[in-house]
């Protein structure tokens, strides 16, 4: 079983990629709260379908965008968002 450290760094991974691309998506899109940066669009969505793939290899459901989007929301703000919203993907990818 992979813990969930390992499941973090994944994610943490599979953001900083996303991030490494945000000068290619300098638009605004519809978000879930109204308009957002196409950059953020993206990033979440790089997420959502990381930790799916996470828990398709674990036989677990799909979680919703909605469960991202929380994620998402709780790291907001800190210092070390990107550590914060990796693992609390890493946690939806263990439930």
């Amino acid at each position: 079983m992979t813990s969930l450290r390992a499941t973090t760094d994944v994610l943490r991974s599979t953001l900083a990629r996303a991030q490494e691309e945000r000068g290619q998506r300098p638009d605004l899109v519809d978000g879930p709260d109204g308009p957002e940066c196409e950059w953020a669009a993206y990033e979440r969505a790089r997420m959502h379908e990381t930790v799916n793939a996470i828990r398709a290899e674990r036989l677990l459901p799909a979680a919703p965008v909605e469960d991202i989007i929380r994620a998402e929301q709780l790291a907001v703000g800190h210092s070390d968002y990107s550590r914060k919203f990796a693992f609390y993907c890493a946690e939806l990818g263990e439930k």
